[in-house]
């Protein structure tokens, strides 16, 4: 019985864990796309917008209701803390859907690449950053995952024609320094190289 509870209460520790990176890396992941595509901030007008009418309609209800002055002062100080607090998260959830539109693709292809497997199924490999040169058109990524490096040089053909591209270079640890054992890093650039071939000699001359 010790031994079952134990391996659920580990369970539940990683799962809760793993939440708590995915939101963590949604967040920076909306930050980057959201620099790097500035148009994107164009939701901050309708936020700033929404934020507005919220105060105004606020202080519309407060002006309308009849209490007595102490609970007016405390009903009026609960509320702005609420207009304060309520639009903070609401910022965060859009930076974190932003993140999520752009992450979800590419994570859903690392899942089919790596199967249908328990540990994959339950912590699938995150994006956290993802950036393209417009020059070149080389696409960075780099994903958080408890999945080991050697299954993904294994993979390196299966990623490859699930994203329809040809890497630069070989698939790394990520992080600034190159070092994080669970961050996976890699280039690529659209488009799968077609595998060289030999020269053709034609025998019937």
């Amino acid at each position: 019985m010790s031994y079952k509870k134990g391996n659920m209460n580990n369970k539940e520790f990683n799962e809760q864990r793993h939440n708590r990176k995915k939101q963590q890396y949604r967040f920076i992941l909306g930050i980057q796309q959201l620099c790097n595509y500035p148009i994107l901030n164009l939701v901050w007008l309708l936020f700033t917008v929404g934020v507005v009418f919220l105060v105004m309609a606020e202080r519309k209800y407060i002006a309308n209701m009849d209490m007595y002055p102490m609970v007016e002062s405390i009903f009026s100080a609960c509320m702005t803390a609420l207009i304060i607090i309520f639009p903070i998260i609401c910022a965060i959830g859009i930076v974190q859907f932003v993140g999520f539109c752009f992450a979800i693709k590419d994570e859903a292809d690392m899942e089919i690449v790596f199967g249908d497997k328990r540990d994959v199924k339950n912590q699938p490999p995150m994006l956290i950053s993802k950036k393209k040169d417009r020059k070149s058109g080389v696409i960075k990524r780099e994903f958080y995952t408890t999945i080991p490096m050697e299954r993904w040089q294994e993979k390196k053909e299966a990623i490859c024609d699930r994203l329809d591209v040809h890497l630069i270079g070989d698939i790394t640890y990520g992080g600034r320094k190159k070092n994080k054992g669970n961050h996976i890093y890699f280039e690529s650039a659209k488009g799968r190289n077609p595998e060289e071939r030999g020269v053709l000699y034609d025998d019937t001359f």
